[in-house]
């Protein structure tokens, strides 16, 4: 029978407990690696390419961070005046590219379509609301808190006020696009900038935490338009991104002798070591001008299980510099819901009206994300989407689909979203997917070296 109390002490009882510590690794260095050329930086639809060759190195993709410099500059590449409303968009350097892939040995370990949109919603679904006054701005990231290019916090706060200035809020004032543009703004040449990219903030590969011996790593960016990375305001002219330099730091780790022996014979006895992680995969649909739609998705079965289905939608954001494609749209949704098979998540309809305000259940869906995937609890950390701000900025689905029945999990064969709108769909409308799965390979010795190969 099983106890219903347990007995325990106050861990200040423990006088005798040895203390612990840990001297298995004796460094870990950051080596930079870059491609073969800086040259073609800013040449669209070129992948860029940056090979890590590691045979007899012990390194650590998950704390690796791709660094990115550069400037925001006129056509013409001259700088912009001083008072030009004009910056880089949150999380930009993830929309200066069209995809991202990382490669293991000849393996495909995962790949990114829409970088730029995918990563953003991931982040305003995971990260804590201080993130954007904090360390978000390494990454480029600060959140919008309108849809404006507008920095002046207050009208008629330009220059030196007149005789009898009253201050009066601006209500389209956006703090995130004043904070990345006055970080651009300061430096010399003016718009200068350069950050860094955590892979952790791309791929869900970065979940896993160990070691990887003798592999040769292969990171691809493939170059897009600068128009999905700016914003500026009307009358304003276009900008370009000037990419400078790009790499990729990867840490080495030099272990203890006695760990390192031990490491070398369990590579000697040509061990399988499973690797497994929440894979991420994007994908882009243009919708059709109706109030109901159907989209099915695309997920490998067998060995990968769908777990989350993450949707955004956009209207015109991506053909010109005044639109802002870090922010999304509700499109007047009703309802939306998902099948994996015959299986629908949520099973009841979930009637929606942002006209109303009724929009609670999906902001529910969105702020029990962060809980359930990182077991995070509300009290401890929220997100980075005010209730307010999801209706009118950030109104992303999330789906979670974790708990399946039995006949599903030999192999998923269909998924689809389903939605109904309120009204037409506008022209020009995209929705952006993100489904978070989970993804198993394994590692192969062969008594020397380290093989990835698919299950």
């Amino acid at each position: 029978m099983t106890a219903l109390s347990v007995e325990v002490h106050d861990e200040m009882l423990d006088i005798n407990e040895p203390h612990a510590y840990d001297e298995s690794i004796q460094s870990m260095q950051f080596h930079e690696y870059t491609g073969q050329t800086q040259g073609n930086n800013n040449m669209i639809g070129h992948p860029i390419r940056i090979e890590i060759n590691l045979q007899d190195v012990y390194c650590l993709p998950s704390k690796s961070y791709i660094s990115i410099k550069g400037q925001l500059c006129q056509q013409d590449n001259t700088e912009y005046a001083a008072a030009t409303e004009i910056t880089l968009i949150n999380n930009a350097i993830m929309y200066l590219f069209t995809e991202i892939k990382y490669d293991l040995g000849s393996t495909t370990i995962e790949k990114l379509t829409s970088p730029g949109q995918t990563t953003s919603m991931l982040c305003y679904l995971s990260h804590p609301d201080d993130f954007s006054t904090s360390a978000g701005l390494k990454y480029c990231w600060s959140k919008d808190t309108t849809n404006n290019a507008i920095s002046a916090e207050f009208t008629g706060s330009v220059g030196a006020p007149a005789a009898g200035y009253t201050p009066t809020r601006n209500a389209g004032y956006n703090q995130g696009f004043a904070t990345r543009r006055g970080l651009l703004f300061s430096a010399a040449p003016r718009g200068s900038f350069s950050f860094i990219i955590p892979l952790s903030h791309i791929f869900g590969f970065a979940e896993y935490k160990k070691l990887i011996y003798g592999e040769k790593h292969l990171l691809t960016l493939t170059r897009g338009s600068d128009t999905l990375a700016l914003h500026r305001a009307h009358g304003v002219a276009d900008g370009k991104v000037n990419l400078s330099h790009i790499s990729w730091h990867m840490p080495q780790i030099e272990m203890s002798p006695e760990y390192l022996s031990g490491m070398r014979a369990l590579i000697e006895q040509k061990i399988v070591v499973p690797i497994a992680f929440r894979a991420r995969t994007s994908e882009q649909i243009t919708l059709t001008q109706t109030m109901q739609f159907a989209w099915r998705l695309s997920v490998t079965g067998g060995v990968e299980k769908p777990r989350y289905i993450i949707i955004g939608f956009q209207t015109a954001k991506s053909d010109t510099q005044e639109e802002n494609p870090a922010v999304f749209d509700n499109l007047n949704l009703v309802n939306a819901y998902v099948t994996l098979n015959s299986e629908r998540y949520p099973v009841h309809d979930n009637i929606t009206s942002f006209a109303t305000n009724d929009y609670a259940k999906l902001y529910d869906m969105f702020d029990n994300f962060k809980k359930d995937y990182y077991g995070i609890d509300s009290l401890v950390g929220g997100t980075q989407v005010n209730f307010a701000a999801y209706r009118s900025l950030y109104p992303i689905l999330v789906f979670d689909v974790r708990k399946q029945n039995e006949r599903l999990k030999s192999g998923v064969t269909d998924i689809q979203v389903r939605f109904s709108f309120g009204a037409n769909v506008p022209a020009n409308t995209n929705a952006y997917a993100v489904i978070i799965s989970d993804r198993f390979f394994k590692m192969s010795s062969d008594g020397r070296n380290m093989r990835v190969i698919s299950l």
